[in-house]
């Protein structure tokens, strides 16, 4: 009876570890795949027969690597698509999985000190352990492997030691069990050791992640801002279409002052009009609309902080990016340097320069700016000492490599210099 039920386990513990090791490799959801797993299964166990027929168990053992686990994974490779490294994992992972049926085995077996209780715990112990694991482990083990490499290495790491270590001391030799101390203690050092590693990784690897939530986040609200901006700069637009169309009642009044010889009144009401429109009408850098508006505003900004914008403005009508990156992009860079500008002590008044220019499907901006002090730079990037400061130039950072572009901020000799280069015609990551 032990005997029927040991080659019934190998029958079970094959469909156990290939259907756990299709769930770790992310599962099968086509018609096609699953006759494929299914029809893989029927051919690795008659291949495990005929093995068992013509050499016996325990050569069987040694070339179970071959006969099982080489054929699943080139069909994970081959038919379902996956990546090397996820299909190795998985399969190693189903095979550290194969320890639990097997030490509910050895349990039985010291409860009831029978070969017939060991097999019949090991045969009922398979279907729990793997809807338990199918319903709560492969899925967030998939999810681990497909992370990041750093998270597949740590997470197939200890499988990996795991079945080096099984077939080399209890299928290949008998090591485990001849009381050789060092090689007993070495699993529990090696799961030790992973398991130090794993946690340092995935702490990295959330922090990375809260990281760049806080930078979508982040990015979201600058776009927010930029709609709102943008908006803004539309009605001072608006307001110059309608001071435009009244433009006929000034003329009506101009007139009626001239007749009347106020000469004087007349010339003050020119020169109040005059700056009434210097105020609300956008200047024509170029033919971006969004660009004029945003240039316009903060020129005005500059102005009123002492400061004067320069700009040589070349951008076409139609541009990959949206009004809104656009707009978070210049005016990050235009509201760091004009306020950095501003901080500039003596008679001579500060100058920022916006250059702006395409070239060889290129769009380049350059923005630079007088500035006082040091500037503290980390990772490329400068870092502000004030509370709240800082994402500007992260946002730029963010946009520029949605876009597969490269950006550089400078500081050097007092002058502060932002780079940015993005292809004209490339779709966001």
């Amino acid at each position: 009876m032990a005997v029927i039920l040991g080659m019934l386990n190998y029958a079970f513990v094959l469909l156990y570890g290939t259907l756990l090791t299709v769930r770790f490799a992310g599962g099968c959801t086509l018609k096609k795949e699953r006759y494929t797993v299914v029809a893989l299964s029927v051919i690795i166990l008659v291949a495990q027969i005929l093995s068992y027929t013509l050499w016996g168990l325990e050569y069987t053992k040694k070339l179970y690597p071959i006969i099982s686990h080489f054929p699943l994974f080139l069909m994970l490779v081959l038919i379902f698509k996956r990546p090397w490294g996820v299909a190795l994992a998985s399969i190693l992972t189903a095979y550290f999985c194969c320890q639990l049926p097997r030490w509910i085995g050895t349990l039985t077996l010291y409860l009831f000190g029978t070969e017939l209780a060991y097999q019949a715990g090991y045969m009922i112990s398979l279907v729990p352990l793997y809807f338990l694991l199918q319903r709560y482990f492969t899925m967030p083990a998939y999810r681990a492997m497909t992370y990041s490499k750093r998270s597949l290495y740590i997470f197939g790491g200890l499988p990996l030691f795991y079945y080096l270590f099984d077939y080399a001391t209890t299928v290949y030799t008998d090591a485990l069990y001849t009381g050789v101390r060092m090689v007993s203690e070495f699993l529990p050092a090696a799961m030790a050791l992973f398991y130090v590693a794993f946690v340092t990784v995935y702490h990295a690897e959330v922090q990375r992640r809260n990281q760049l939530e806080v930078d979508n986040a982040m990015l979201a609200a600058q776009s927010e801002c930029a709609k709102n901006e943008i908006f803004a700069l539309q009605q001072v637009q608006q307001q110059t279409a309608v001071y435009r169309h009244d433009m006929r009642h000034h003329l009506s009044l101009l007139s009626g002052y001239l007749e009347a010889g106020s000469f004087s009144q007349a010339g003050e009401y020119i020169r109040q009009a005059q700056a009434d429109i210097d105020r609300i009408v956008p200047v024509q850098y170029c033919k971006h609309n969004a660009v004029n508006l945003i240039l316009s505003s903060f020129a005005a900004k500059a102005a009123q902080q002492g400061v004067t914008l320069s700009a040589k403005v070349n951008i076409p009508a139609a541009f990959v990016l949206s009004d809104t990156e656009l707009c978070a992009l210049l005016s990050n860079g235009l509201e760091n340097a004009i306020s950095a500008a501003a901080q500039i002590a003596g008679d001579e008044q500060p100058v920022v320069r916006v250059n702006c220019q395409s070239h060889k499907d290129k769009l380049l901006i350059y923005i630079s700016n007088p500035y006082q002090g040091t500037v503290a730079m980390r990772d490329g990037l400068p870092e502000s000492s004030r509370p709240g400061h800082g994402f500007g130039v992260k946002s730029i950072k963010l946009i520029v490599e949605k876009y597969a572009g490269y950006c550089a901020f400078e500081a050097e000799d007092g002058m502060f210099t932002l780079k940015v280069v993005l292809p004209l015609g490339v779709a966001p990551k």
